[in-house]
């Protein structure tokens, strides 16, 4: 598996702990480190993918949406 695969599945799981925080019974000193950690973990996972992953093989000219 790769790198950038690996960071957002890590993140997304990561966030998807933090909405559910409270509800879950986790407690407010915990919720606001997650809170304060969440942004360097984004840009940590925005850098991995930039860094290691592959661009589209098509140009804006040739297809305009790219799915």
């Amino acid at each position: 598996m790769k790198k950038e695969h690996i960071a957002v599945s890590f993140v997304t799981l990561y966030l998807l702990l933090f909405q559910s925080a409270p509800y879950i019974g986790i407690p407010g000193d915990i919720i606001f480190i997650m809170f304060f950690l969440s942004p360097f973990l984004v840009i940590g996972m925005v850098y991995i993918v930039l860094k290691y992953g592959e661009p589209s093989k098509n140009t804006f000219e040739e297809k305009f949406y790219d799915d």
